[in-house]
């Protein structure tokens, strides 16, 4: 594959911060190649330099050395309106927070970049809400939408002015399993109907598993890219990468598992205390449940059963 087929090219990107007088690296020479017209994932545990690896990728920061290039543009080198207008046409960045303006309505938040890149268009914004289903509720604030709602408001807000990247930070992390899944569908969607180029970051296997590629990002290094099908072979994988994926995923599940048991207690002792009320302790205890036998089941089908935990 050509060079000019790669939407996004990433060679040894060195990534160093300074905290209080420390150095800490945070990618350590990471090179990514990312195809025109596909959905990538990076997979890593918390810390693991993702966030840092978008943050690059989407002109929010600057490597310490090595270059990263996008759609033909070397974003390293960009600086003053050249770094602004890169960001306002070339990414569309769905932040892990939303990153939605709350005094501004949904249709208005969709309307900022389109105005701060000169042209607003009231038509385009509305059927970008229509496409990722808020028709109806272009007058709601961002308060007044639920988590999957304020979701699916940043990615229509990150595909306002049209562009050919988008990058999401963990975009279905506070999310119930249905609705996160319809959030990265949403992401499928941009890809085979309008040719976008997709990069995800997630902790969440089932994210991983509807993807072109999934890339595994460790300590600031890439420790391997495979097909997303190798992330439930635990039993027959023998590549380092393969390996070491199933490990992250693993303990991520067991992870999730524990904190999930800690929920339920600590919202069973607010019931019992009288601090949540009937109705709502049975709904949060339902989707509690709900979310803890789907990870059990997923433990499972990996190949590490309660045993692991």
């Amino acid at each position: 594959m050509s060079s000019r087929e790669y939407m996004i090219v990433v060679d040894r990107a060195i990534k160093v911060y300074e905290s209080r007088g420390e150095k800490i690296t945070a990618l350590r020479e990471v090179s990514l190649r990312v195809p025109k017209r596909s959905v990538y994932t990076i997979m890593g545990p918390s810390g693991s330099g993702k966030t840092t690896l978008l943050n690059l990728i989407g002109g929010i920061d600057k490597p310490t050395a090595g270059t990263i290039i996008v759609d033909n543009i070397n974003v390293s080198s960009l600086t003053g309106e050249d770094l602004r207008k890169y960001r306002l046409h070339k990414i569309g960045y769905v932040f892990q927070s939303y990153n939605l303006v709350p005094t501004l309505t949904a249709l208005e938040n969709v309307l900022l970049p389109m105005t701060l890149a000169g042209r607003p268009d009231r038509e385009r914004a509305l059927d970008l809400l229509r496409q990722v289903g808020l028709e109806g509720l272009e007058k709601r604030f961002p308060e007044e939408l639920s988590g999957g709602q304020q979701q699916r408001l940043a990615i229509a807000v990150a595909l306002a002015n049209d562009p050919p990247v988008i990058i999401a930070d963990e975009p279905t992390g506070e999310l119930d399993l249905a609705t996160g899944e319809r959030i990265v569908r949403l992401l499928l969607d941009q890809r085979d109907r309008h040719g976008k180029t997709v990069l995800i970051t997630t902790h969440d296997p089932r994210v991983a598993r509807m993807t072109d590629k999934v890339i595994l990002l460790e300590d600031g290094r890439i420790l391997g890219e495979y097909e997303p099908s190798k992330i439930h072979d635990i039993a027959g994988g023998t590549a380092t990468g393969e390996v070491s994926a199933e490990r992250v995923i693993v303990e991520y599940i067991k992870k999730r598992l524990a904190e999930l048991g800690e929920e339920m207690r600590r919202l069973a002792d607010a019931f019992a205390r009288g601090e949540v009320d009937p109705d709502t302790f049975e709904e949060k205890y339902r989707e509690l449940k709900t979310l803890q036998k789907a990870f059990q089941a997923e433990l499972s089908r990996l190949g590490a059963g309660p045993e692991a935990l």
